[in-house]
């Protein structure tokens, strides 16, 4: 009987020393190392340079951003909702949305989620995106893939609750073409 006594205080002690092996709850969200909603993050936009379209003459990228005005896009979703017919949102860009070192542009992060954690579709799903300069003419566009494929893995990586994963393709995942002068 003293021998079930000195086992039964031996293993309470083991137990109350076993350290909890989850892991770390990183920036207080509890999702381990998924980071957190960032109301502030931007999307970034890179160019990508003439020599990789095969193209002989046209913009540089650092030219796009010097000269965008506006992104237009055509989407069935306004307001997050879905519309038959297509609408024209435009957002335009600031100085403080354009990246002369990358170059690229920038769009808010809350493009595609909003402060309050809701994915956002009027942009992502949107097509026929442009950026136009001063006469509201076309400069460069994003071609639809690059859209679609963003939204796939965006909205894989939100549904998870990763906004480490969803902010690493906010910076990654968008390239515009710079068009002919």
């Amino acid at each position: 009987m003293k021998k079930l006594f000195y086992i039964f205080i031996a293993l309470a002690l083991v137990f109350t020393a076993c350290k909890n092996n989850e892991p770390e709850k990183e920036n207080g969200n509890g999702n381990g190392n998924k980071g957190q909603l960032d109301p502030n993050a931007m999307i970034l936009i890179r160019g990508v340079e003439a020599q990789l379209r095969n193209q002989i003459h046209g913009l540089t990228p650092l030219q796009v951003v010097e000269q965008a005005m506006e992104i237009t896009f055509h989407t069935h979703y306004f307001g997050n909702v879905f519309h038959e017919e297509a609408v024209t949102p435009r957002r335009g860009f600031g100085d403080h949305q354009r990246d002369f070192d990358t170059p690229a542009l920038k769009m808010a992060g809350t493009d595609i989620i909003t402060q309050g954690g809701i994915f956002w579709r009027d942009f992502i799903y949107g097509f026929d995106v442009y950026v136009t300069g001063s006469n509201r003419d076309t400069i460069a566009y994003i071609p639809n893939s690059i859209l679609e494929n963003a939204r796939v893995l965006i909205r894989e990586a939100f549904d998870d609750e990763n906004y480490t994963e969803v902010y690493r393709l906010f910076n990654e995942a968008f390239t515009f073409f710079p068009l002919s002068e």
